[in-house]
């Protein structure tokens, strides 16, 4: 006859699952959130690329698109027609916030919030000299209360009409250097920068083929 458990040893059983699900669900739990976010990035990346290589088709190279010279005022209109002229057309279910939700000064003065079909946020701001900034909030609640953390739920992007491929992210297209990338004096994507976000963390994540590296400055 085989001998039962007794409390005790159920009870130290249960605990030790405890114990073990406590360290380990944490983790399970970032890295799904950290996926999830490779997702949103992968895919904004990719519609954006696709939607304009559609409009070059319709418009022609993006040099000779619309644009706001150099030095000139950009306001809400002349983004938003920019945007439902050359993108909007041939991005699946878009939606423009309303601004009066927006707190961020410069996108609602300046620029438009769109709501994207798997419910992050890309805003478009700033439009001078054919240079649009563009940026992806994967979380839309810390974009309503204006606290998103470039790196780890804003990522920046840019539109240049200079630049051969128009559309990417942000930095320039020249660095392929993971250290470069890191390390940067102004926007690298390591812990010890503090004063100026973490702008370059966009591009190490492309380089690093949308995955989060292991020594990556934020957990999700």
């Amino acid at each position: 006859m085989k001998r039962a458990f007794t409390l005790a040893e159920v009870l130290i059983t249960l605990g030790i699952i405890g114990v073990v699900a406590a360290l380990t669900i944490p983790t399970l739990m970032s890295n799904h959130r950290a996926n999830v976010t490779m997702q949103k990035l992968k895919k904004f990346y990719s519609s954006m690329s696709q939607a304009q290589l559609m409009a070059i088709n319709d418009y022609g190279e993006v040099q000779n698109w619309d644009f706001v010279e150099n030095g000139g005022e950009s306001n809400n209109a002349i983004v938003l027609n920019w945007f439902n002229k050359y993108f909007k057309p041939y991005l699946n279910s878009t939606e423009i916030i309303d601004k009066k939700v927006i707190k961020d000064d410069e996108i609602k003065d300046a620029g438009i919030a769109v709501k994207m079909g798997d419910g992050s946020i890309a805003t478009f701001a700033g439009f001078s000299g054919g240079y649009m900034h563009i940026s992806l909030y994967t979380n839309p609640k810390t974009f309503y209360n204006d606290t998103a953390t470039e790196g780890k739920d804003k990522f920046l992007f840019g539109f240049n009409q200079s630049n051969a491929s128009a559309f990417e992210v942000y930095g320039q297209t020249g660095w392929k250097d993971i250290n470069q990338l890191k390390y940067n004096s102004w926007g690298g994507c390591y812990k010890e920068n503090t004063s100026n976000g973490h702008p370059l963390c966009t591009r190490l994540l492309q380089m690093n083929n949308w995955t989060v590296p292991k020594d990556y400055p934020y957990r999700f």
